[in-house]
């Protein structure tokens, strides 16, 4: 069976070290030391932009070790991504520019999903079935957003 070939947005990434949830943190990186290998994971050169613009330098750099440590693949971003992910703020989410790239990008390289900890502009019906009806529409395939609860992570806890 082939992997799935999926989108890792910047909030995965920073979940691996986020305190302040703690379940979400324990979940992310038992995630990543047991689960990850099962898939061909995916960044854009966007999610590398939104590390090195944290101000905690010592943050920075665990993140982008993380990125390097688990051999994930970083896509660029392109005209054709950009006009897409203008779509999805004219249809749904107007004010988000970062989170309708990672969804464009994603779409544009053909991953089987974007995997996303944003349940408010991300990770929620409405948007999911806006993006689909952009995509097909756009002559581009309907893609799955999820959680990584939705890819196994749900053996580690649920939030």
């Amino acid at each position: 069976m082939k992997k799935l070939k999926i989108y890792l947005d910047t909030s995965v990434i920073s979940a691996y070290f986020d305190q302040q949830k703690p379940v979400r943190q324990i979940i992310t990186q038992k995630w990543f030391q047991h689960d990850i290998k099962t898939v061909l994971p995916y960044i854009s050169a966007l999610v590398l932009d939104e590390i090195n613009a944290n101000p905690d330098e010592v943050l920075r750099e665990k993140m982008l070790y993380l990125v390097d440590s688990a051999s994930i693949n970083v896509l660029d971003i392109n005209d054709d991504i950009l006009k897409l992910a203008r779509f999805y703020r004219e249809a749904i989410i107007p004010r988000e520019i970062n989170d309708s790239i990672h969804i464009a990008a994603a779409t544009y390289y053909k991953m089987n999903a974007v995997v996303s900890w944003n349940f408010k502009h991300i990770v929620n019906l409405k948007t999911i079935k806006a993006i689909h009806e952009i995509n097909m529409k756009n002559g581009y395939s309907v893609i799955e957003i999820i959680s990584i609860e939705n890819l196994g992570g749900d053996k580690y806890g649920n939030l």
